[in-house]
């Protein structure tokens, strides 16, 4: 058996940072299942990981956190910061040779399969063996892009600690539309507004991206956040509850319209064909379903977070247990917010255990 300070579960965003914000002289492992760390974080940004947002509260310290590492940031015109190598796997390899530095053991291809508490410690049952520790952060994410090693397992090792675990859901995500028009591979300029049983849910302005059965595009991926079966209800019966609404001219007024012969000029012929003038500002589309997990972006639910102290990330049932990451019930839209709370809560769970050595 094994014996440390700290282990932490999972090799993400948040499992990175809280290993790479512990102190010198803290006995600390990682606990990896892919063959490597930071797989996500790699194919994050389109390659280009979007670290965090200007608009994001704490962005500041996170942006002085990986400058502080030596890795050099940028801010886009729309608040979105990158390396200014724009290259993701410069940001992983940042954390690595921070972590490394400090001597902490990685254990890669190994696949945490239980968490067990006696005596006042921590023991992780896997394949390869057990790990015992005085605590234990569960950085494992959510449920989104299950191709990059995202399975879901931290939500049982929460409920086997005796924490609840709101109904997961995946968000930012392309949407499937019924009797979707043949408009795939046209992007135009709009906004997307979701309706439920008839009321505004939310409503975004951006680029839509057409495909073969639905819409894309980061406009559509923001509102997806607001569509899910509840509790109980069955997830097809749900989806017939919201609608889309289209407008292909944010920037026009109807009265400003109006009077045209025809909406081309406007939008593309192909969509012309589709959607007259009537329709431009508030075309319809029932939604059939979003693409799931292989495409979400993220992750909607997870560990309650009423049962999670906020500032340290430490839970309020069991000392030493932390949570950190996608695996808490909390999304944001994209733009790096959700990598901003994966890095913060990672290090507010290694400043809490560092004040403990």
């Amino acid at each position: 058996m094994k014996n440390y300070d700290v282990c932490i579960i999972g090799g993400g965003a948040s499992g990175l940072a809280a290993a790479a914000s512990l102190k010198d002289g803290i006995k600390a492992c990682i606990v990896e299942k892919n063959p490597v760390p930071g797989k996500k974080i790699m194919a994050s940004g389109g390659g280009r990981c979007n670290i965090t947002n200007k608009e994001a509260s704490g962005s500041e310290e996170i942006v002085e956190f990986f400058r502080s590492m030596g890795l050099e940031l940028y801010c886009d015109a729309e608040g979105r910061y990158y390396p200014y190598s724009n290259q993701a796997s410069d940001v992983t390899e940042t954390l690595m040779t921070s972590i490394n530095k400090k001597n902490t053991k990685i254990y890669t291809g190994f696949s945490a399969d239980s968490i067990r508490t006696e005596g006042g410690k921590f023991f992780v049952y896997g394949e390869r063996g057990i790990i015992s520790a005085d605590n234990i952060v569960i950085a494992t994410g959510g449920k989104s892009y299950p191709q990059l090693g995202t399975s879901g397992d931290g939500y049982s090792m929460a409920r086997s600690l005796g924490h609840d675990v709101r109904r997961v859901y995946p968000v930012l995500t392309p949407v499937e539309c019924e009797n979707m028009p043949d408009f795939k591979g046209i992007r135009c300029r709009g906004r997307v507004t979701l309706y439920k049983d008839g009321s505004i849910v939310s409503s975004e302005k951006g680029e839509i991206q057409f495909t073969a059965d639905g819409i894309s595009g980061i406009c559509v991926f923001n509102i997806t956040m607001g569509i899910r079966a509840e509790d109980g209800e069955d997830p097809r019966k749900a989806m017939k509850r919201y609608e889309i609404s289209i407008d292909f001219a944010p920037d026009y007024s109807m009265e400003q319209i109006e009077d045209r012969e025809t909406s081309f000029g406007i939008v593309t012929g192909r969509i012309a064909e589709k959607v007259g003038i009537k329709e431009l500002k508030d075309y319809r589309l029932k939604v059939k379903g979003t693409k799931g997990w292989k495409q979400a972006q993220c992750t909607a639910g997870g560990v309650d977070l009423s049962q999670i102290d906020a500032d340290t990330m430490e839970s309020k049932l069991l000392t030493g247990l932390y949570f950190t990451g996608e695996v808490l019930d909390v999304q944001y839209p994209c733009g790096g917010f959700n990598l901003q709370h994966a890095w913060e809560t990672g290090r507010k769970a290694a400043v809490s255990i560092n004040g403990k050595y």
